[in-house]
């Protein structure tokens, strides 16, 4: 969940409460926003400094536990047993979310959740751990020997797959929206999904492992329909608007489309990085560390994989399955990196000593390009310029550095023969008569063809060109709707009708009538006006496809099942108040919590016992020395009684002897300087 979420669901009362403390207002007048201030690091190191040793050792805590994943109190006092009382770790996270950090939310049947939202861990990783760092060479000076490393035995599957596109994800994703553009129409089956033929057309140039999104954890919808380069690309498509369900059929949006092709490829690539990225998250916390250390490297910036896994070691508490890093390498590697490089996300290679390095080969964080719903939007001028080559024999060559707002031209009007570093088209008759269908002229190929070649285009092109459109033109099959009305009585009134007349232009038998497309809708209003329903009722009865997807448990209207649950439930405004952590506190004398005292031993375990039901702290002293003593258990014995609990993270057991003051600390009470 990234902090814009949080903010739309935040209750004003909270909303007032964070934004009117004293680390913050200054910002906030000086027109910062809310999100902002808790997402960027310049303003979460002023808000560092601010807190308390019990909220600083619980963030890093939920750092190192949890990452952006959601938590309960208890998961998170069960994880801090060993350094922290139960009393810390609620006086720490209530501060936590006072402040803004951590957010809360409730699920229906009453259980708390909380979690630190996604586009702030970043931040909080270099402010807590800052000792961690990259390993990185500026330019190739100590890695001149360095080998290639291909990603595609990396990732975890038995079946063998075709080397992936060397262009990377987005040529892949071109390839894929040309064939969507191309199809007559993208009907869906009753269950919702494309039909096997015209899905085999559309992944025709698709060239993925067959199990990468298995290998990343990631989860789809349809698995006996979708492989998973298919789920892939039809999940990106949606998610970037290039497609949109309209219950019984996809919409390609072409003007969605277009703007993401005036765009840079560095600028395409990155955007089909985030929405890999944001597949993954929340991550487990292995993970969601190791993405935000590999982010921190510039682009082309050498950087050592080790380094990543040993930051990672270092950042985590809690590793889950792995019991060493040759284990927790294997994973990392399999799930992140190696599919990265598939997509030419980034480049990877080993040194002299077999050491693995990898390098961006995008900017990863192009923060400055998101709006205010976090999209990216592109916008460049296109400009013709020479970049391709025009062969004798038909054939249309495009070099690596050819834009794909170019290469989209092309691919109107000739057939891809190989995609590589260099893409081959080739002009044949069916191709322009296939751009004719889609409105393009001879003459409007040739200016296309003329203005972006390097050299003349062949006068023998261009002459063939002209003889294939006006081949193209002299006959054709044109989309037309027919209306058909129950008896020749009803057809006759519609022809009495002034307004319905201009469009009944052909009358086939006696009660049915040729409608052209451009015109169905101006004429549905005007049956609809005289009293008729003429909507097919097909369209009712699949309108319950669109639905299948959001049932099953995603919230994007794609493939991919989301992670991130939490959005689902309310957020939770009401911070525990003093009562709530310490109840009937006003029971006790007050002389438990201000003075050392030498105590009876009734007393001693009376102030033990509420110590462990509080999950406060004891400050014990003896002879001048003072102890902090988290108490876990009081043991009666024959010989005496034992008091067991933890001191400077170590158990510790002692008995009634071994000190001879003490006093009761409660967390966010009278804790100042212990």
């Amino acid at each position: 969940m990234r902090y814009e979420h949080v903010y739309r669901k935040m209750p004003q009362a909270l909303m007032e409460l964070i934004t009117e403390q004293k680390w913050c207002s200054s910002f906030i007048t000086q027109g910062v926003a809310l999100p902002v201030l808790l997402t960027d690091h310049r303003y979460l190191a002023e808000l560092d400094s601010h807190l308390s040793a019990d909220e600083k050792r619980t963030l890093r805590l939920i750092v190192s536990t949890f990452g952006c994943e959601p938590f309960t109190i208890e998961t998170l006092e069960k994880q801090a047993i060993l350094r922290m009382a139960g009393a810390q770790v609620a006086i720490g996270l209530v501060g936590l979310r006072r402040l803004g950090i951590i957010a809360a939310f409730r699920k229906a049947w009453g259980e708390q959740l909380f979690v630190l939202p996604e586009d702030s861990f970043a931040a909080w990783q270099l402010l807590l751990f800052p000792s961690v760092e990259l390993r990185t060479i500026e330019g190739n000076s100590e890695l001149e020997q360095i080998e290639p490393e291909s990603a595609g035995h990396l990732i975890a599957t038995d079946q063998e797959s075709a080397p992936a596109n060397p262009r990377g994800l987005a040529q892949q994703m071109f390839h894929f929206l040309v064939a969507c553009y191309q199809q007559p129409s993208l009907p869906l089956t009753n269950k919702g999904t494309l039909h096997k033929k015209q899905l085999s057309k559309l992944t025709q140039q698709l060239s993925l492992p067959k199990e990468i999104l298995r290998s990343a954890g990631i989860t789809y919808a349809f698995r006996d329909i979708y492989d998973d380069q298919s789920a892939l690309m039809l999940e990106m498509a949606i998610r970037m608007d290039f497609l949109t369900s309209q219950g019984d059929h996809y919409l390609f949006n072409k003007e969605v489309c277009m703007t993401w092709l005036q765009g840079s490829y560095d600028k395409q690539q990155g955007q089909l990085y985030r929405i890999w990225r944001q597949l993954l998250l929340p991550a487990p916390v292995w993970l969601e560390h190791g993405i935000s250390l590999m982010e921190r490297a510039e682009c082309r910036q050498w950087c050592e994989v080790d380094a990543i896994l040993k930051g990672i070691w270092a950042c985590c508490s809690h590793r889950g399955q792995f019991s060493e890093e040759s284990s927790l390498q294997q994973a990392f590697i399999s799930t992140w990196i190696a599919p990265l490089s598939v997509f030419r996300f980034v480049e990877l290679g080993t040194d002299q000593k077999g050491v693995l390095w990898f390098r961006w080969l995008i900017t990863p964080i192009q923060e400055t390009f998101h709006d205010k719903d976090g999209d990216l939007s592109i916008k460049e001028t296109h400009q013709h310029l020479p970049s391709l080559y025009v062969q004798p024999d038909f054939e249309i060559l495009l070099p690596p550095d050819v834009s794909l707002r170019t290469e989209w031209d092309i691919a109107a009007f000739a057939d891809l023969k190989s995609t590589d570093f260099v893409r081959t088209y080739r002009l044949t008759k069916e191709s322009i008569f296939r751009a004719w269908e889609q409105g393009e002229s001879s003459e409007e190929i040739t200016r296309i063809l003329k203005e972006n070649a390097y050299y003349e285009v062949p006068e023998h092109i261009t002459v063939t060109l002209q003889h294939w459109g006006e081949q193209a033109g002299k006959l054709h099959f044109e989309e037309v709707t027919l209306l058909r009305c129950r008896s020749n009585d009803i057809a006759d009134a519609l022809l009495r009708n002034e307004k319905c007349l201009p469009f009944l232009k052909c009358r086939i038998g006696g009660s049915d009538f040729i409608v052209l497309r451009e015109h169905l809708t101006v004429l549905t209003k005007c049956l609809e006006n005289m009293g008729f329903n003429p909507k097919s009722r097909r369209k009712v009865e699949n309108s319950a496809v669109s639905k299948s997807l959001s049932s099953s448990g995603n919230q994007t209207g794609g493939l991919c099942y989301s992670r991130d649950t939490i959005q689902l439930y309310e957020m939770d405004a009401q911070l525990p108040e003093r009562d709530d952590l310490y109840p009937e506190m006003k029971d006790i004398p007050l002389s438990w919590l201000q003075e050392f005292r030498a105590y009876h031993g009734s007393t001693r375990k009376e102030m033990i016992r509420k110590a462990i039901e509080w999950k406060s702290c004891l400050q014990l002293r003896k002879e001048g020395r003072s102890r902090f003593i988290i108490p876990r258990i009081l043991r009666e014995e024959r010989s005496g009684w034992i008091l067991e609990g933890l001191e400077e993270y170590e158990e510790i057991s002692l008995s009634s002897e071994d000190w001879e003051e003490m006093k009761l600390i409660l967390p966010g009470i009278n804790d100042e300087g212990v």
